[in-house]
């Protein structure tokens, strides 16, 4: 009994020892600093400094002078600073746990808008083709931190991506609504595009780091608020003139602000437009509308109704092989052409998805919670041409180019090649004139043999997200949310012009079988063709996550849980697959699940470390699901949920002068899948096939540092480097499905399917965007609030795409005997299989601008230039899968000049963006 009494009055001493020290390290803990104009260096009083987590806010005296103390020693702390007539700044991952002095912390005039507009053009994701394109950007801001800057604005032209994931990596939300798409994981941009002056205000979550909206992605979370009272108060107007996307721009933008009512109002419109891009032939048309609504009955309550509608339209341009090139200029286009004196091009992008978001939020003193629903449904549809029983009316089709006389069968014809070269510069264009005279007057009763079709998405989404964050104690908190989604997406095509004829036969036009047994056969414009089917999706995800901190660290551990069920419903009976195509298919479901954990440790007030790892399951994406859903049910074979491991390692100095961030990272993503479709001539026999991988593993890692040093108040410099590698960790099992031929040299095999066995890929590199980067950077602010900037940048170790039939046993068969190739044809074969390094990219920018202020009015003028000495560089390609066997392949390399050769993306030359904007109250 005494022993347990001393026990007993040890562990009282120890404690109160413990809250005694705890305590006094409490009262030291605080972030001050001095907030000062850059150009001026006159200090700033009356600047709001809040604690973007916990609420807490005070003012910067009259020398611009502050202190706030937390209401816990965090390690990871998110401060805001604003000022009427300044840029809103945020300094994230602030180290508190034994105080920090931030020295002298600046805040930009007006031109700081003016600076992110520039730059949003110059990492939109939207140049190209959007499937090729849209993982190469990743945040839509990258804050303060200067790696993620330059690898977003300075990088992102030559398709550079962070740690070489794709979007799909991110996690996006609006207003608390998980923007990331279910047919490709990716957030769809579009939906807010042109509204840059009303989604400024975003929170990140960098890496592995945890979220508050939810469990987030490796690559992060990006949060964007768009409320009355996140937006600055007053008028905005915006003129912006380029030569990328769009040739003008015009924006307006009022906000009401909160001010000391109860009701806030926000509106902002925009207008984009161009006859034509950088690319040849591709005219843009885009228009965008915000409407808000904020109601706070109190302090802690706040209640947002926010509708957008983002409208784009806009023409395509293609990859290129080197003939292509070298014969049409790094401007060539080969999909538009002249029609009555007008531009024409064939491949439109049309994106349409109105949004409406409801939001509560209520923060108090330990507990913070929001509540989101929202509703979203529209359209995106892209345009193409279709051919039936006529010659391809393609510019660039492999019979039209000169290499097809080069690689004759027979032998070179010189004279037909020559002939094909000059001839390419009157027949370059797709002749529309041709397309209407052949449906017009070539076909009795009119039939078409040229139509232009549509292949549409329509999605009605329905989502609810809620999620909190609570303190339970001094140093710990908790956040939890749950999210639920329930979405139907109609995939169908359309005919949108008949082209001159009366109508169109809707079949196959490989294998002459009807896509709607039930429906008419002759369709008209507007009619539906092709395919026809819905994708039904269900989702629901919970996350949990337990935060906890002491003098120097601080560690989180996070859980997410869900299941998504993915379900066919077929509206067309197809004749190729009449028992598989009407209807209802499988429903299918798939668990998701992951835990991560990190710990920050201070080393110094100005020094420390942070370590992240997770593990999880996520669903495959509706793309690589299905074998094929426009023709029938069934899922890919072998489909599971795919797997992931990460870890990161970062070392943060936050100097007075010098800031910096050096982190090392490792991701493994199993089990992935991947569908294509394409016509292939392969060691079976030739045919439109679809390609389908499974159980394929890809290895991210590398290092990459970010630096800034303040030479002077006025003058500082940056450098960045980034080093990876991007490479296959497995060898994936591959599959070919086919409607079995009936002709000399089809694909014969009646199951309709042939396993071609593992493609050897462990350890090539796949197409992550450029491995290696390096830049340095060198800013000047002048007195007279003028500032200018260059970078001077170099990205290497880009690879295409590879064939994956190259890399199995088939593309060793020959489909004339079904043997397998040897002699000179064997002795090749290695060098089909090596990887195709791009050339390395280049890149000069300049950026400068200037600021003015009288009285309530803010003018603002910025100009860029981007790629200065207009150089010529290639941003991403991918191989070619037509030559699907050896002897075909060897064949077309002979001359040099091959007809199937790797097409690439031609990135931008020389390029400007100027923006006036001019704000006032």
């Amino acid at each position: 009994m005494v022993f347990l009494f001393r026990l007993l009055h040890k562990i009282l001493c120890y404690g109160l020892f413990l809250w005694a020290s705890f305590t006094l390290v409490a009262q030291k803990e605080g972030l001050r600093g001095k907030v000062v104009d850059p150009y001026s260096g006159k200090a700033l009083q009356g600047v709001l400094v809040k604690f973007v987590d916990e609420g807490i806010e005070g003012l910067s005296d009259s020398q611009g002078n502050f202190f706030l103390s937390p209401r816990r020693p965090l390690t990871s702390m998110n401060c805001q600073f604003s000022l009427q007539g300044y840029v809103t700044r945020t300094l994230t991952n602030l180290n508190l746990s034994l105080g920090l002095d931030l020295g002298i912390v600046t805040l930009e005039p007006e031109r700081g808008p003016a600076y992110a507009e520039n730059l949003i053009p110059l990492s939109e994701t939207d140049v190209f083709e959007e499937d090729v394109i849209e993982g190469s950007s990743g945040f839509l801001h990258a804050g303060r931190d200067i790696f993620l800057n330059r690898a977003a604005f300075d990088f992102s032209p030559a398709f550079f991506r962070i740690r070489g994931y794709d979007n799909r990596n991110a996690a996006v939300f609006l207003n608390g609504i998980p923007m990331n798409r279910f047919s490709n994981g990716r957030p769809q941009w579009n939906t807010w595009g042109g509204l840059n002056d009303v989604t400024r205000n975003q929170q990140y979550s960098i890496g592995l780091q945890p979220s508050e909206a939810g469990f987030g992605g490796v690559m992060g979370t990006t949060a964007i608020h768009i409320s009355p009272a996140a937006v600055r108060e007053g008028f905005r107007f915006t003129l912006s003139a380029s030569n990328r996307n769009y040739a003008g721009r015009l924006m307006a933008t009022y906000n009401s602000g909160m001010g000391k009512g109860k009701w806030g109002f926000l509106t902002s419109v925009s207008k984009r437009a161009a006859g034509q891009g950088y690319m040849e032939g591709t005219p843009y048309d885009a228009y965008s509308i915000l409407g808000g609504i904020a109601y706070r009955p109190a302090p802690q309550h706040e209640v947002t109704l926010v509708g957008i509608y983002a409208s784009n339209l806009r023409g395509r341009s293609s990859a290129l092989t080197a003939e292509t090139l070298a014969l049409g200029g790094r401007l060539y286009n080969p999909y538009w052409g002249w029609q009555e004196g007008k531009v024409r091009n064939s491949r439109m992008r049309y994106i349409a998805e109105p949004f409406i978001g409801l939001r509560y939020h209520y923060s108090g003193s330990t507990f913070r919670y929001t509540m989101a629903a929202a509703y979203r449904a529209g359209i995106q549809f892209r345009t193409r041409l279709s051919y039936f029983n006529a010659p391809n009316p393609d510019p660039v089709y492999y019979r039209n180019l000169p290499s097809f006389y080069w690689n004759s069968p027979v032998g070179p014809n010189l004279q037909s090649a020559e002939a094909a070269r000059k001839g390419f510069g009157n027949s370059s264009q797709i002749d529309w004139d041709r397309i209407y005279s052949v449906n017009t007057q070539g076909n009795p009763g009119q039939e078409a043999s040229y139509i232009l079709q549509a292949d549409c998405s329509e999605e009605e989404q329905f989502s609810m997200n809620t999620f909190g964050t609570w303190e339970i104690a001094r140093g710990w908190q908790v956040r939890a949310g749950v999210l639920l989604q329930q979405s139907k997406i109609q995939n169908y095509g359309r005919l949108d012009d008949l082209l001159g004829a009366a109508f169109h036969q809707d079949a196959d036009p490989f294998s002459g079988m009807r896509n709607d047994l039930e429906g008419t056969f002759e369709k008209t414009e507007g009619d539906r063709i092709g395919y026809d089917y819905d994708i039904g999706v269900s989702q629901w995800q919970t996350f949990l996550t337990l935060e906890a901190s002491g003098a120097k660290w601080t560690a989180s551990v996070s859980g997410q849980a869900g299941k998504i069920h993915y379900q066919r419903t077929g509206n067309f009976l197809n004749e190729k697959y009449p028992e598989a195509s009407l209807g209802a298919g499988k429903r299918k479901g798939f668990a998701d699940y992951g835990i991560k954990g990190g710990l920050n440790y201070q080393i110094t007030g100005r020094h420390w470390i942070a370590v992240n790892s997770a593990f999880l399951r996520r669903p495959p994406v509706l793309r690589n699901a299905f074998i094929n859903p426009r023709e029938r049910h069934g899922f890919v074979e072998k489909l599971k949920s795919e797997s992931l491991a990460s870890a990161e390692v970062s070392y943060f100095l936050r100097g007075t002068v010098l800031t910096s961030r050096l982190s090392g990272y490792y991701t493994r993503v199993m089990d992935q899948s991947g569908v294509n479709f394409f016509f292939s001539d392969t060691g079976y026999g030739s045919g439109f096939i679809q390609e389908i991988a499974t159980g394929m593993d890809v290895l991210h890692k590398g290092v990459e540092l970010g630096m800034e040093l303040e030479l002077s108040p006025s003058v500082q410099l940056s450098t960045v480097v980034a080093l990876g590698e991007f490479t296959y960790a497995s060898d994936p099992d591959l599959r070919i499905y086919f409607v079995p031929g009936d002709q000399p040299g089809d694909i014969r095999q009646a199951e309709g399917s042939l396993s071609l066995g593992p493609a050897v890929l462990k350890g090539h590199p796949f197409s992550a965007g450029p491995s290696r980067a390096f830049s340095i950077g060198l800013n000047y602010r002048g007195s007279g609030y003028w500032w200018a900037g260059t970078t001077l940048n170099y990205l290497s170790g880009q690879y295409p795409s590879p064939s994956f039939l190259r890399h199995t046993r088939s593309f060793l068969l020959d489909p004339e005997t079904g043997n397998e190739l040897d002699g000179i044809l064997r002795e090749a074969y290695p060098k089909s299989l090596q990887p195709q390094m791009l050339p390395p990219v280049y890149l000069i920018n300049l950026i400068g601008g200037k600021s003015w202020k009288k009285g309530p009015h803010y003018v603002s003028l910025f100009l860029s230039v981007a790629n200065l000495l207009d150089a010529f560089y290639l941003s991403g390609g991918y191989q070619s899968g037509r030559n699907g066997n050896l002897k075909q392949w060897y064949e077309d390399q002979l001359s040099g000049n091959p007809s199937f050769g790797t097409r690439y993306w031609p990135g931008f030359g020389r390029t400007y963006f100027i923006n006036v904007s001019w704000s006032f109250l």
